[in-house]
């Protein structure tokens, strides 16, 4: 299945995300966590294409956000209704006195519970790695 997958746009950019962004402690779970709509959105396409069990999406918020608003917005971005958008506020928010950054919508996790689907994440990966070392013998310099 891998070879057929690695042909399609962007499923390796995703199993790349997964490698660099993705929860790899439990091998129960997939999930992808960012603020960055973009990324969310790639790692939501995907999870949703394979996943065999409903998706969360939990959004991380400081205590001066508008939760309305981070709600609204990630909900437009994935094409999902509010209600299924939770919060999770962040428990170092009460401590950032003086912080000059922060993620503007928060930090968006698309999870799911399929132990299936991490194990076939798992296979894509170890795939995607050995193309990776296999691409040196090919003329790809090595660093360093």
């Amino acid at each position: 299945m891998y070879p057929s997958l690695s042909g399609l746009p962007l499923f390796r950019d995703f199993v790349t995300l997964y490698i660099a962004e993705g929860y790899k402690r439990s091998r129960n779970e997939v999930a992808i966590c960012n603020s960055d709509p973009a990324i969310v959105k790639l790692a939501n396409a995907w999870i949703s294409r394979f996943a065999r069990n409903p998706i969360r999406y939990n959004v991380q918020f400081h205590a001066d956000q508008n939760v309305a608003g981070l709600i609204a917005f990630w909900a437009d971005q994935l094409g999902v209704l509010p209600t299924v958008v939770r919060l999770v506020p962040k428990s170092n928010s009460g401590r950032l006195s003086g912080r000059t950054w922060r993620c503007e919508h928060g930090v968006l996790q698309v999870a799911t519970t399929d132990t299936y689907l991490r194990a076939r994440l798992q296979a894509w990966i170890d795939c995607l790695q050995t193309d990776w070392l296999d691409s040196v013998s090919r003329g790809v310099a090595q660093p360093g």
